[in-house]
This record gives structure tokens, C-alpha cells and sequence, in this order.
């Protein structure tokens, strides 16, 4: 809406608002809005007047949001430029509101309302249930049913209670401290490459710290040798001493963890998994001998604080390799360390990292030493956009118009004005300029390769359709290197092509670290990566392109010094490199703190989460944080009063998957569909095995795939079942049916591996957490061909996580978030088919942000109202329907079941009542299971699958 907008609803609303009397200033010293009819205030907010960044416009989407999850019926924004107002406006419709601006041309205020009656939590008045006589008979009678067996199980006696902290799961990091024996030393060229590295020089002077001191940080350079030398000076030196040791590893990434650990059972000429070994989720390769274990953060995060005290009694060397990357699970397990160190003299905590702060690192540790090795890099040569700009004599039509005559003159700035100045409301990548600056290259005569740094897979393979058009096709080769292209097509950088002139490497962030490409020579940073935001208000995601940081440029840089002498080419200017960032944003600042928050209260119960964590090295967003806590109370996994752990939060910490898909597998041994769950929880713990083609014009062919295993199902959760049977059934028959099955389905054969022994892996884990055998298995999957029940445990596990369809305004809906799509790879993606769905509730697993007003649903299931009124919220009650209920014929039921603060279900009030109790009885069951971790012939499942069977409007979903 414009700022012109209609005058004379303007004047009506100032008329109005002089008869109610002129407000006071608020405390930001702003005018204050009419008051509502309704005797809520309305808010004022000052903006300070900006460009319109990346930064102010999250700002204002999150003043929207507040608005949109308050009772306020209006609030208005002052010191606003033009720009930001019409971003607002333009939000402020998309999400149904109204906006307009209201004074002198200097000092406009924006004013946005909605209507009475209109608050989010009113927004899903429109489900009923309507059921049928059977559905109605089924319930009346059910709980009575439930009674009855919990008065038997009553008398009988529920049996021993299962210790919490029994058997717990370790992860394998467990063990016994043990005097390592010496190095074989079979592989003699091995022991002088050794002798060669940067770090050996520091060997004695490595050993000597950890006699002294507690903690020693080492900053080793890239090529040094630290992350595979240092854990052996450790080894070595207490083999010499005759000292029992058992060693720790922990690296970011899983690929690391293996990579490094076979690497240094090689070097001490021994096979891996017996001294040296690594314990990886879902994953290991231990023994009872091994001395030495590398894993990966968040494994040996869950390892530390579900056994603190078994874990530090047999660890002596605590080794957390590249600190500087400032992951979440990295960045908290600095701070439970920090807490032991206190209590355990003898722990010895090595911090090893490449460009960091180190400062503030060793100021947290209390001033602890700082080992400073030089890398094994060559030389490089930094170009910034002003060099480039006149090396390439890159010039566009623009630059022409702005520069005029002195177009052939111009000097490196006015070139570079020139260039921002026509760049301006532009797209942040100018594939020209790389184009051009690559042709420099391959005319230039010299062989090699260059690694070009771009922020992801569209911008990689917008780019390579213009290299395949520009450049000699019979001097280059050009590769991918992202996350989700299929390994066997990363592998091929790593080659040498004796025919090609310039190999080019197209390249997201993954390749900045830990990786040496032959004859890489050259380094082409446009200064832009992806990482993931949290919108805490909205619950949602965003994978947003933002600048690196300078600690970025400088390890993409060197990249092209690992073998030879390189020249890294920087797609920005000095001072735009000044004006970076000195170090990436940690994660715990950015990411959403469920898992983190209840790991926080097993490590530290006597504490409080927020004042636990805010003893963190850059302590997390307060706001986040309480936002986390809630819904972990909500979730049921901690107490409200006290956040205390409940006995449900104590299993879903034991287990290796995220907070909410670890509710749904509690929820599927209760509802008997375990089987099942296991498959789905599974799949979600491991990287995506669908893989992005390398040819753009194919990239639909891996969604295509994905649909093949959804088909009549209405869920892409429930369609991972099918994918995990089909190829396990080709696996079965030979490899090639394997091969043939990952090629036709766009699959990582690697990744399926992966899934296939995750869901091993996590059978395996639940077994032990509840003491299964081979009948209660059984008794555990009853169910779990019934895709309903099966709806029913991810019902209960993923809510909130809960999407209304109103088949009215055409629109879907969730918690916070009025208006949401859902996902290009959902099975059920199409207003059109919307429309024609079965019914108008989505579950989802994750909400991401695609654009300033739409959010995107992630792994989407289609549920019953039936599952919905079963399964979903905390807090429940029966009330009556309002008459301004929007959508509704007065022949609706004149009862409402309200779930939680949002959620509204017309349906007839006697049912809704023993809907009701029957969920307490069935809390009351799922409690018992928790409380003594044993599976038992429980009733309320067998009502609610009756129930399901009969439901006219469930049924529809199969």
C-alpha cells in the first residue's frame, strides 16, 4: 500500500482518535495509538533511519511477528525512509494486515492494524470434526477399557523400575585407560614425512606444557601436521613413561574423524580400529585395546554429559581440533570442560585450531599458553576487485556511460566506483567477471587449477551453463564440489588431466578447509557463503547468503599455497575486506537451542539453563534461549516450575537424534509402530542421500525420484519407509541391483549405506534404553504396516510443528507464521492439490524461510483432524464455540476443543470431554512406560488404532 493511500480514511481515523483524547508520550518518547475497544494498549517503535540491510529488514520482520503473536490491534514504526516504509507495507499485506503512513513528509508514521478478532491464536477457528456413530461408540466406551487395565496392572504390580543411568549409552568413548604400545614403524617413507612437518620441531615442547599446565592451545597454520601429529606425541610419550592414558579426539565433521584416524593408525604402522580408532554416530571402528579415539563433536557432546562422571574417570587427554570453526556442540563443550577442569586436576585439554581468536580463548581458560607453528604453505599473491578490474579490463555498458571519456584512462578507484555504481539492485554474482577473469587465465598459457568460491548449487550451475558458452571447451574441465553432489563426482578434483590447460573447480564453503588439490594454482572468492539463521519468532530457518568473514578470505586463500606458489583473485575490494567481519558468527548465536538447552541441565542440573549458558565463550541470545526452554516444556521434556528434566526428557537425551523426532520414537513404542519409526527417525539423522546432478537441466530428476516413493501417501516422512525397503531388498539381491537401484533413484550409495546402518544402529539403542527381547520387539511393531498409527506417533512428537490448510482464503497456516508454503521437494506441494487433499492438517519437521514474507515446510506428512484432537499440545480443554467464528455454518458443534493457546476444533462437547479424559488415561499409560522403560499390553493404543479405523475422515488419508 502506498503512502497515498486513501485520505479520507486517514482523516476518519485522526477524528476518531481526537475524541478519545490525545495520548501522552511513551516511554521511547513516541506518540501513542488509539487504545483499542478492547482496552489493550497499542505499542510504538522507532526505527532508526538505515539503508535497508539484510539486518534492519530481519528487525522489522521481527517487530511483525511480535505484533502477530500479541493481542495488540495496532502499533506504529516511526523514523522510517521511504524505502523501509514501503518494505513494510508490502510485508504488512502479504500477512493480511493493513498499513498506512500517516504525516508530514519528514517525519512519516507507519501505522499497522488488523481488525478485532483477528489475533493469530484465532486464526484456526475454522476445523471441526465431525464423526461418525462408530467413531462415537468406540470413545464412549474406552475409558472405562483403560481403567480396568491400569486397576489389573495395579494389582499385579508394575515391577522393578529400570535405573535411569543403567547402561546408558556411551558412544564407545567409555573405557579403560591402558599404557598404548610403541609404533610398529613398518612404514619408514611414513616416519620422514613426519619428521618433515612444521610441528615436529614442537614435539618435546608439546609434551613438556602438558606435564605443566591443564590446557595448551596450539595454533597451527594450514600443513602443519597438528591434527594428526599431536594426539600421537600424546601416545608416544606415554608409552615411553609407562603412564595408562586413553586419548579423546573430537573434530567437526564425520568425514575427519575416520579420514584422520586411519591416517595415524597408518603412521604407526598398525591396522585401524585396534590402538587408534573412531566412534562416530551410528558408526565405529574400536576395540578393546584402542588407547586413541577420534570422534565428532556432537557424539562426544552427548557422550560427556549423559556419563560426565564415567567419561572423565578413564579420560586423561581431552583433544578438540578446529576450534576456530565455532560450531554449536564445539562451543558447549568448551564450556562443560571449563566446568571439569575446576573439579579434575589431572584432565589435560588441548585446544587446536587455525584462525581464531586465541586471546580470548586463553583469557576463558584463565591465560592458559599459546603454542604458536608455522605452516607448510608457499607463497600467495592477493588481488582485490580494483587490481581485477584493470587486469581484465572488464568493462560493461554502465561503467561505459558513468566513466565517459575517460573509459581507456580511468585509474583501479574510479573503475571500481564505476563498477559498484552499475552493480547497484543488481544480483550479488556478476558471472560475467568471473567469466572474464577465467579467460585470463586460460589464454595466459599456464596449466593448473582454480577453485572458484560461490555461495550454492543454483549459483554454481548458473555459472558453469556460461563457462560451457565462453570458454574452449577442449582446454577446461569443470567440477562441483558441494555438499549433495554425489561423492564418486567430488572425487574427480582430486584427479590429474595430463590434456587439460585450466581445471576449474566450482565450489560452496565445503572446500575451504582440509582438502589439497593437485596443481591448484589459482583461488577466484567472490566473498559470499551460506549459513543458517534462526528466526526464533517465526520458528523458522533461513539459509541466507551473507558475507565471510576475514578469517574465511584468509583460509580460502590458502588454498592455492598447499603445493606450489598461488594467486588468490578477490571479487571485492579493500575496503569491503576491511570492513568484514573479523571471525564467522559462532552457531550457538544463530541456531535454534533445544537439544543444547537440555543437554545444559544434565550437565549442570543445580543451574539454571539461561545462567548455565551464559558462561559460554560468546554466550547465546537470551531471547533464544527462553524460546528454546519453552518448548522444551511444551514438549514435555522439562517441568514447568522448576525445568527440571522430566523422565520423557531423559530417554530423548539418550538418544542421537533431535529433540522432537526422539519424542516420536517414544511415542511409536507406545502406539506399537517402532519398527517403522526407527526408519524415519533415521533417515532425518543422516545427510540427505538424494544428490543434486552435476547438469542443471536435470536437477528436477532427483524430486522426480523422491515422488516415486510417496505415491498414495500423502507424506514424505512415512515415504522414506518405502525407500529404506526397496533398497534393502535390492541389496539383498547383489551389488550391481544396488548400483542400478542409487543411479535410477538419484541416491548416494555412501549416504544409503549410512541410513541403512543408522537404522541398526538406533534398534539397537532403543532396545537397550527399554530392555527389549525378542517378543517385546515384536509387541513394539504390531503396528507398523498402519500408516495411521504411524501418523498418530509423529503427531505427538513433531507438534507444534503443525500447518491448517483453509480451504477458504486458499492458505496454510502455522504457529507465528500466517502465511507458509511448503517445500519444492514436498510430496505435497501444489495449490491445486491442496485443495484436493484429504484433509487440511500438515505436519512438518522444519520450517525454513525462502523469502521476506513466505516460509517454506520441510518434510511434510498430511494428518487427520482426528490425529490432531488425539495426539497433538500439551494442554487441553472444552469450551464454548464463539458466534464470530469465521467460516463456520450454525450447524457446526457448538463445542470447542482448545489445544494449547492456538489450536481450535468445533466438535460436539460430549465427545470432546471424553476425548479428553481418554487422552489423560493414555498419559497416564505412556508415563508408566517411561517410568519403568518396559513395553507392556497397553489399552489406550488399541482404542486409538479402533478409533482410526472407524474415522471417515482418516481413513481418507490411505
Amino acid at each position: 500500500m502506498a503512502d497515498n493511500n486513501n485520505i479520507q480514511k486517514s482523516k476518519k481515523r485522526k477524528k476518531n482518535k481526537n475524541k478519545k483524547g490525545k495520548k501522552g508520550r511513551t516511554a521511547a518518547g513516541l506518540k501513542s495509538s488509539q487504545q483499542p475497544a478492547s482496552g489493550l494498549s497499542a505499542n510504538s517503535i522507532k526505527i532508526v533511519d538505515l539503508p535497508l540491510t539484510k539486518m534492519n529488514t530481519n528487525m522489522m520482520r521481527h517487530k511483525l511477528a511480535e505484533f502477530l503473536d500479541s493481542n495488540e490491534l495496532e502499533f506504529q514504526l516511526e523514523g522510517l525512509n521511504k524505502e523501509q516504509r514501503s518494505h513494510l507495507h508490502g510485508c504488512a499485506q502479504a500477512l493480511g494486515l493493513k498499513s498506512i503512513s500517516r504525516g508530514p513528509a519528514l517525519s512519516r508514521v507507519l501505522c499497522i492494524s488488523r481488525a478485532p478478532g483477528s489475533c493469530l491464536h484465532l486464526c484456526l477457528d475454522a476445523p471441526v470434526l465431525m464423526v461418525n456413530s462408530r467413531v462415537t461408540r468406540i470413545l464412549s466406551s474406552s475409558a472405562a477399557k483403560i481403567e480396568r487395565a491400569m486397576c489389573s496392572a495395579a494389582l499385579r504390580g508394575n515391577g522393578p523400575r529400570a535405573k535411569q543411568n543403567e547402561g546408558q549409552e556411551s558412544f564407545g568413548l567409555v573405557g579403560t585407560r591402558q599404557i598404548p604400545p610403541h609404533p610398529a614403524y613398518t612404514n619408514n617413507p611414513m616416519t620422514r614425512e613426519r619428521m618433515n612437518l612444521p610441528i615436529y620441531g614442537y614435539r618435546s615442547i608439546i609434551q613438556d606444557a602438558l606435564q605443566r599446565f591443564q590446557v595448551l592451545i596450539v595454533k597451527g597454520a594450514t600443513g602443519s601436521g597438528k591434527s594428526t601429529q599431536v594426539p600421537q606425541y600424546v601416545l608416544e610419550s606415554a608409552a615411553y613413561n609407562n603412564h595408562a592414558v586413553r586419548v579423546v579426539v573430537s573434530q567437526p565433521r564425520r568425514i575427519a574423524a575416520i579420514s584422520v584416524s586411519e591416517r595415524i593408525s597408518r603412521e604407526r604402522g598398525e591396522m585401524p580400529g585396534i590402538t587408534v580408532g573412531y566412534q562416530i554416530r551410528m558408526n565405529s571402528n574400536c576395540t578393546k585395546h584402542t588407547v586413541l579415539t577420534l570422534t565428532t563433536s556432537g557424539c562426544l557432546l552427548r557422550a560427556l554429559t549423559m556419563n560426565t562422571q564415567a567419561f572423565f574417570q578413564t579420560v586423561t587427554h581431552l583433544i578438540i581440533d578446529e576450534v576456530h570453526e565455532r560450531d554449536l556442540d564445539t562451543d558447549f563443550l568448551l564450556l562443560v570442560i571449563k566446568l571439569e577442569l575446576r573439579r579434575n586436576p589431572y584432565l589435560r585439554v588441548i585446544l587446536m585450531s587455525a584462525t581464531m581468536d586465541l586471546n580470548a580463548l586463553s583469557a576463558y581458560f584463565g591465560t592458559v599458553p599459546v603454542l604458536d607453528v608455522e605452516g607448510r604453505s608457499f607463497g600467495v599473491r592477493i588481488f582485490q576487485m580494483e587490481h581485477i578490474l584493470r587486469q581484465t579490463g572488464y568493462m560493461t555498458e554502465g561503467m561505459k556511460d558513468i566513466l565517459r571519456d575517460k573509459a581507456d584512462t580511468a585509474t583501479e578507484h574510479e573503475l571500481l566506483h564505476a563498477y559498484s555504481l552499475t552493480r547497484y539492485m543488481e544480483s550479488d554474482i556478476d558471472n560475467n567477471l568471473v567469466v572474464s577473469l577465467l579467460e585470463l587465465l586460460v589464454n595466459s598459457g599456464e596449466k593448473g587449477a582454480v577453485i572458484v568460491y560461490l555461495p550454492g548449487y543454483n549459483d554454481m550451475t548458473s555459472l558453469m551453463e556460461c563457462l560451457y558458452h565462453s570458454l574452449p571447451m577442449d582446454k577446461i574441465q569443470i567440477f562441483l564440489l558441494h555438499s549433495q553432489v554425489e561423492s564418486h563426482e567430488q572425487k574427480k578434483i582430486f584427479r590429474q588431466y595430463p590434456n587439460i590447460q585450466l581445471t576449474i573447480i566450482l565450489s560452496t564453503n565445503i572446500g575451504q578447509t582440509s582438502i589439497t588439490i593437485p596443481e591448484l594454482v589459482y583461488v577466484i572468492d567472490l566473498g559470499k557463503s551460506k549459513i543458517k539463521i534462526y528466526d526464533g519468532k517465526t520458528n523458522a530457518s533461513e539459509l541466507a547468503t551473507v558475507p565471510i568473514s576475514q578469517a574465511d578470505a584468509q583460509q580460502r586463500a590458502g588454498r592455492a599455497g598447499r603445493l606450489r606458489d598461488g594467486i588468490c583473485y578477490r571479487l571485492y575490494s579493500s575496503d569491503t575486506f576491511a570492513k568484514m567481519s573479523l571471525y564467522t558468527i559462532p552457531e550457538i548465536q544463530r541456531h535454534t537451542l533445544d537439544e543444547i538447552c537440555l543437554l545444559a541441565k544434565i550437565a549442570a542440573p543445580e543451574q539454571s539453563i539461561p545462567k548455565f549458558l551464559l558462561q559460554a565463550l560468546d554466550a547465546p541470545q537470551p531471547e533464544a534461549v527462553n524460546q528454546a526452554c519453552s518448548r522444551l516444556k511444551l514438549l514435555g521434556v522439562l517441568h514447568d516450575g522448576d525445568e527440571s528434566i522430566t523422565m520423557l526428557g531423559r530417554i530423548i537425551a539418550e538418544l542421537p537424534l533431535s529433540v522432537q523426532m526422539a519424542k516420536c520414537m517414544v511415542y511409536a513404542i507406545y502406539y506399537r509402530c517402532l519398527g517403522s519409526m526407527t526408519i524415519i527417525a533415521a533417515y532425518h539423522s543422516v545427510r540427505d542421500p538424494f544428490v543434486l546432478p552435476v547438469d542443471r537441466r536435470r536437477s528436477f530428476k532427483p524430486q522426480e525420484a523422491r515422488l516415486k516413493f510417496t505415491e498414495g501417501i500423502n507424506s514424505d516422512l512415512i515415504g522414506m519407509i518405502s525407500l529404506f525397503k526397496q533398497y534393502t531388498e535390492a541389496s539383498r539381491r547383489s551389488n550391481n541391483e544396488v548400483a542400478e537401484f542409487c543411479e535410477r533413484y538419484y541416491l548416494c550409495p555412501k549416504s544409503m549405506a549410512m541410513f541403512v546402518s543408522a537404522v541398526v544402529t538406533l534398534r539397537e539403542s532403543i532396545s537397550r534404553i527399554f530392555k527389549l527381547d525378542q517378543t517385546t520387539k515384536r509387541q513394539a511393531s504390531a503396528n507398523n504396516r498402519d500408516n495411521n498409527m504411524i501418523r498418530l506417533a509423529l503427531t505427538a512428537g513433531l507438534y507444534p510443528n503443525l500447518a491448517y490448510y483453509d480451504q477458504n482464503k486458499n492458505e496454510l497456516m502455522s504457529e507465528c507464521d500466517p502465511n507458509v508454503l511448503v517445500s519444492r521437494t514436498s510430496c505435497l506441494l501444489g495449490k491445486k492439490k491442496m485443495r484436493t487433499l484429504s484433509s487440511e492438517w500438515v505436519l512438518y519437521v522444519e520450517k525454513s524461510r525462502v523469502s521476506e514474507s513466505k516460509s517454506s515446510l520441510e518434510q511434510t506428512s498430511l494428518v487427520s483432524t482426528l490425529h490432531v484432537a488425539i495426539a497433538g499440545g500439551k494442554v487441553l480443554k472444552m469450551a464454548q464455540r464463539p458466534s464470530s467464528s469465521l467460516g463456520l455454518l450454525d450447524t457446526a458443534p457448538k463445542g470447542q476443543l482448545c489445544i494449547d493457546h492456538w489450536v481450535r476444533i468445533s466438535m460436539n462437547s460430549m465427545f470432546g470431554e471424553q476425548l479428553i479424559n481418554l487422552r489423560m488415561l493414555m498419559k497416564r499409560e505412556l508415563d508408566i512406560m517411561v517410568m519403568l522403560r518396559r513395553v507392556d499390553q497397553y489399552v489406550g493404543p488399541d482404542i486409538a488404532l479402533s478409533l482410526l479405523n472407524v474415522d471417515e475422515g482418516t481413513m481418507a488419508l490411505n
